[in-house]
Parts: C-alpha cells; structure tokens; sequence
C-alpha cells in the first residue's frame, strides 16, 4: 500500500486533479486523477492497487462517439502511474497521436458527477 500511496502523490505533485466517484449507495468506488496537456488529457482511473486504467484521450472529442485514446494501459495502479508519467509530452516526437481504443471511462466529461450544460457548439 505505501507503493500505492507514493504514487498517487507523485500523480498529485505532477498537477493531476483528482474525483473521487461514488455507487449509487455512495461509497466511494473508484478515484480519477486527470491532467490537461496540450491538446490532451492524460487520466488514470482506479479501483485499487492492483486494478487501473490509464490514458491519452484528445481533449476535444465527437460527443456523439465514444472517447478514443491514442495510448491506453491496465494494470496495478503503480505501473499505471509509472507508464502515465513516462508518456512523452504531447507534440513531442515520440508522443502518440493515432486513435486506437475505445476509453470512454477514462473520458473526463462522462464522468463527472454533475451535467454539463454547454451551449451549441462550445467546446468543454
């Protein structure tokens, strides 16, 4: 658990933002920890320390599509966070760019607990 721990305050201490999101009895579920990066957004959800879920999604996406992200991973949380933090920055040469999974529980707006109520053609 101390592995765990120091992870995700690496993730904290790199500028992630966190939610904590709830069943529908309330208790806590899972926790998100998101960035925005230059056109991207770079998130991590997890359930345990065993159990996560990390990617790359375009922070503009076709709300009428399911999220795609250029690069995904699950695994144990600590890996997840080692291979997010690892990902080269966006635009960078190394740094993926083409759409290959389907990520909708990784997708920050989807996931919110409250609506967004945007007029058309705004961009969230």
């Amino acid at each position: 658990m101390d592995l765990a721990l120091s992870k995700v305050i690496e993730l904290r201490e790199s500028g992630f933002q966190f939610l904590h999101l709830r069943d529908e009895d309330g208790q806590l579920d899972r926790i998100m920890a998101f960035k925005q990066r230059r056109g991207f957004i770079d998130s991590i959800l997890f359930w345990s320390e065993t159990e996560a879920r990390a990617g790359r999604l375009p922070a503009v996406r076709d709300s009428q599509r399911a999220a795609q992200a250029v690069w995904i991973y699950e695994g144990p949380l600590a890996e997840a966070v080692d291979r997010l933090l690892d990902l080269p920055e966006p635009g960078s040469r190394n740094a993926p760019t083409l759409m290959k999974m389907t990520a909708s529980d990784l997708a920050v707006v989807t996931t919110l607990p409250f609506t967004l109520k945007l007029p058309p053609g705004a961009i969230a």
